[in-house]
């Protein structure tokens, strides 16, 4: 694949990731259960750092592509 299309794949992902700390966060607020405890916080925690780790990604992909064509 060309360093543009894995930047696309790497917004994605970070993408999808920013909307699973969301969830977990909402879940955190309106647990269905009281058992879940603080299991919603941590999942939205690494979810909040693969967003970052795979907007890294996309970051430097986008910079590869751009030296690529160049």
């Amino acid at each position: 694949m060309k360093w543009s299309a894995w930047s696309v794949v790497f917004t994605g992902l970070s993408l999808t990731s920013v909307m699973a700390v969301v969830l977990f966060f909402l879940v955190s607020v309106n647990p269905k259960d009281a058992s879940y405890g603080s299991t919603p916080l941590i999942y939205a925690a690494g979810s909040a750092v693969a967003a970052v780790a795979f907007n890294r990604a996309s970051a430097w992909a986008a910079r590869r592509a751009r030296d690529v064509e160049a």
